[in-house]
């Protein structure tokens, strides 16, 4: 195989599984740590990825390296488990927030051990949902859904707190240091993605 032809073929590939797997050259770049102008690069066939990458690559479709390189471009797994628990494990862990809200409000209608406040079981369970979701956020989703997931966690809590004691006139003040703290939750979050951004253009200009 000659050198123009193992291009071809890479080009191709990474085209089709991009494609298949529904992604943008974008998203492939963002989970790739490279920007999209590389992608378009590759898949135009100007220039190739190292190894490392195609290994990464090869391992986010699903396939083989030897198979990424082939003249005959892989079919996908038809499950994409990477994916799927990436959607359904923040969905579960929202659920079962709410189930265990659910349950201990039960137990109190159950024992008559409940009294007009009992519905804020369900507002408490938001905050811990946002506190779960920051998580997931953080370990496989981007920067801009782990903003809004951390954001949630602090005005929910103080949503939940002013609900709790609302004769307490002195605690809408609470709101004051949450909206500071999301103006500088802005400017750390904008700073991260600068930071994401040098790097990729490090990458690209260092190819």
């Amino acid at each position: 195989m000659t050198e123009e032809q193992l291009k071809k073929n890479i080009a191709k590939n990474i085209s089709e599984l991009r494609k298949a797997s529904g992604l943008t050259q974008a998203q492939l770049a963002e989970k790739l740590s490279y920007s999209d102008k590389s992608v378009s690069k590759w898949e135009r066939g100007d220039g190739v990825p190292d190894v490392v990458v195609m290994q990464k690559m090869a391992e986010l479709f699903g396939v083989t390296l030897n198979d990424f390189i082939g003249e005959n471009t892989p079919r996908l797994p038809r499950k994409k488990p990477y994916l799927t628990n990436r959607i359904i494990i923040p969905i579960l862990s929202v659920g079962l927030s709410f189930l265990v809200a659910s349950v201990i409000f039960f137990v109190l209608r159950l024992f008559n051990v409940w009294d007009e406040k009992s519905w804020l079981l369900f507002v408490y369970a938001v905050p811990v949902s946002f506190i779960a979701l920051t998580v997931f956020t953080e370990l496989w989703w981007n920067l801009f859904l782990r903003f809004i997931a951390t954001s949630g966690i602090g005005w929910s809590i103080a949503i939940c707190l002013k609900l709790t004691f609302w004769n307490v006139s002195d605690l809408n003040y609470i709101f004051i240091p949450v909206a500071i703290l999301q103006v500088l939750a802005v400017f750390w979050f904008v700073m991260r993605y600068r930071k994401k951004k040098r790097k990729e253009e490090e990458k690209q200009t260092s190819e």
